[in-house]
């Protein structure tokens, strides 16, 4: 049970948009795009430093390239040899000119159809998504979305546990989505949760404030941080974040106006919208 995340969903819903395009499309740890029976585009998704070479016989090599931090100008070297370079966000599109490597903008995408408001009761204040941290890695923050809660409700996802088709009913029955992410190249759950109509408040860090809608808060300090792999790191403003959660709660009119809007936004990012740029490169 459970449903993928990150890498591996934004390849299903590329296969999805694909296949609903005609093509044909096999996963693995990268997508094969397959147009009469023959390889016809290598799509490689994920950091650039966990690359593989451009693979011959394919009529496109693309790179869907994320980081969450800075790119290592050895990367250029390799970057060179894709066809196409494609960013979901618009500060990595920006971190790639720095290399003067030539990149298009391509958001994710979220099936705004599947992910989008339900009349449920909401029995949850707060909720937020996300991989659980360790005392090796704690760029999420997900420790803290109780303290920010408290004496609110809350709940916080960090396991894969809940099958796939759950997920709107589970962000549909929250008041008020929380993202503390310190580092990101994109904020999935945020984007969802704002196509349920849920508003976010969020810590302002790269990645996350393209994708989210509600209110964003200024981080404390902003680190250039080496973890074998370079991060843009966002330390959050946690009592002005609870601040702001709190406040919100108390304000139910306001919820409904945000969470009207975030759906509103959501739906510029629906993948039948977002993934249209490669489909122009293969047709």
């Amino acid at each position: 049970m459970g449903q993928p995340r990150g890498y591996a969903r934004v390849m299903k819903m590329l296969a999805q948009f694909l296949e609903e395009h005609g093509f044909q499309v096999k996963l693995g740890a990268w997508v094969d795009i397959y147009k009469n029976g023959r390889l016809y585009c290598d799509l490689q998704v994920g950091h650039w430093a966990f690359h593989r070479p451009p693979r011959r016989g394919a009529r496109y090599n693309i790179m869907y390239l994320f980081t969450e931090g800075k790119i290592k100008p050895h990367a250029k070297e390799w970057l060179k040899g894709y066809d196409y370079i494609l960013v979901p966000s618009k500060w990595i599109k920006v971190e790639c000119e720095k290399l003067d490597l030539h990149c298009e903008l391509m958001y994710i995408g979220i099936d705004t159809q599947f992910f989008r408001p339900l009349n449920v009761t909401k029995w949850i204040d707060v909720l937020s998504v996300g991989i659980w941290e360790s005392k090796w890695d704690d760029r999420k923050f997900m420790k803290q979305v109780i303290e920010v809660a408290f004496p609110y409700s809350c709940y916080v996802h960090t396991h894969v546990t809940i099958p796939y088709e759950q997920l709107p009913l589970l962000y549909n029955s929250a008041k008020l989505y929380v993202s503390l992410s310190a580092c990101e190249a994109v904020n999935i759950p945020v984007l969802e949760a704002c196509a349920c109509g849920v508003p976010v408040v969020y810590n302002k860090a790269l990645g996350t404030e393209e994708y989210a809608f509600g209110i964003g808060v200024d981080p404390v300090n902003i680190y250039d941080v080496e973890m074998g792999i370079p991060f843009w790191y966002h330390e959050p403003n946690i009592p002005k974040i609870r601040e702001v959660v709190h406040q919100l709660l108390k304000d139910e009119q306001r919820l409904i106006q945000l969470g009207m809007q975030a759906r509103e936004h959501a739906l510029k990012f629906d993948y039948r919208k977002t993934f249209r740029i490669l489909l122009e490169i293969l047709k």
